[in-house]
């Protein structure tokens, strides 16, 4: 949907950096003519002085004006063009702007698009492209209107239009079988055969949408808003990945963090491919959960996902413990140790399945560990073959 905001600011004219200098060096011939009697100096100061008052005369206060930004397609994956496409329609008292400048700010640096302004009255769109580099997000905005003389002595600018994000989603690859702990389907698809029910997961806050029937009342007065009750149907196989975030653990952490999130993108999205129930979570604490099949969320979570200091997987795996039971947990990491992924089979008595994807190239191997599914990969493009020819017991 195109986003149409009001100006924010008042354009005011500005002297840049030359209009200063010239204007200092203005000033300073005429003092110095006119001390010494020098009439050529005080010419010379008089005429840089009225440049710099003509240019702020030329340039002026300029218009206001709204904008429409409209980007194409807001998700994308390393490698695609973004298409974003302005509108813009002055109005009130001024001058029209000379150029518009959307920021964009992506995972690979920051970079200022400049673009000339229409004419008066034409209403045709301006459009730009800029490409999605790596996995992570990009904000693009707030757009200016610019104006300045022609030697550049002053400017004026106007801040105009909100902020929209882009999420590049890490690249992944399907896999042909996921471990299951139980599972209550009818068709036999998997390997266990627990029944099971809707039951209580948690209590999140009130959204426009829920069923009032499950607004906890007690809890909404306690909170001083409105709260639900969240179920879940424990007869769907539930699977839990972990993706590790954590800042300093690699020589490059970024690097190794599009590896992390390539792998997990690539299990949550075989897993909701097979009608699984799926929550994703990010050792630093952030989760978010499928409730309705849908990918996208999970992939925006990883796109999100940035190094993070202080981030403990001891901490996670507390966390962990004290959630309601689960079927399968995966972990994926770049730079987990042997000691770690110990204390990782600790879960045993919480999750019928522990799996740990370990990715070599950031990381040491980490070999075999009781109670533990060990799938050491170089990166997340050669765990599909590693994962595919794994033996998976029941």
């Amino acid at each position: 949907m195109p986003d149409a905001t009001r100006p924010a600011a008042e354009g005011r004219v500005r002297l840049t950096a030359r209009g200063w200098l010239v204007l200092a060096g203005g000033v300073a011939l005429l003092a110095v003519g006119a001390v010494f009697g020098y009439r050529e100096l005080v010419i010379l100061g008089g005429v840089a002085c009225a440049l710099v008052l003509l240019a702020v005369v030329l340039v002026g206060r300029i218009r206001p004006m709204t904008v429409w930004r409209t980007v194409a397609v807001s998700r994308v994956r390393p490698g695609d063009e973004v298409e974003v496409e302005l509108g813009t329609t002055e109005e009130g008292r001024g001058r029209g702007a000379h150029l518009l400048a959307d920021r964009v700010r992506e995972p690979s640096g920051e970079r200022l698009v400049e673009l000339p302004a229409r004419r008066p009255g034409d209403t045709s769109p301006l459009s730009y492209r800029f490409p999605a580099e790596r996995r992570g997000v990009a904000d693009l905005g707030p757009l200016e209107s610019r104006r300045r003389d022609p030697l550049g002595l002053a400017a004026t600018r106007r801040g105009s239009g909100a902020v929209d994000r882009v999420w590049i989603h890490p690249r992944w690859e399907p896999l042909r079988a996921l471990p299951v702990g139980r599972s209550g389907d009818v068709q036999g698809v998997f390997d266990g055969g627990a029944a099971g029910s809707v039951s209580f997961h948690a209590l999140r806050e009130y959204v426009p949408g829920d069923d009032v029937r499950h607004i906890h009342w007690r809890s909404s007065a306690r909170h001083d808003r409105l709260m639900v009750r969240e179920h879940v149907d424990t007869s769907h196989t539930r699977l839990t990945v972990v993706a590790d975030d954590r800042a300093g653990a690699s020589g490059d952490d970024l690097a190794a963090l599009d590896e992390v999130a390539s792998a997990a993108a690539s299990v949550v999205a075989t897993a909701l491919q097979g009608r699984w129930a799926c929550e994703l979570r990010l050792i630093s604490g952030r989760g978010r959960e499928s409730t309705d099949g849908g990918l996208t969320p999970l992939l925006d979570l990883l796109a999100e996902a940035e190094p993070t200091e202080g981030a403990s997987l001891p901490d996670e795996l507390w966390r962990l413990r004290n959630r309601p039971f689960g079927d399968t947990l995966v972990l994926v990491s770049a730079s987990i140790t042997g000691a770690e992924a110990r204390l990782f089979a600790r879960l045993a008595d919480r999750y019928s399945r522990l799996v740990l994807v370990a990715l070599r190239r950031y990381g040491a191997p980490v070999g075999t560990v009781p109670g533990i599914t060990v799938v050491d990969a170089g990166d997340a493009t050669e765990l599909a073959a590693r994962w595919n020819t794994e033996r998976w017991s029941a």
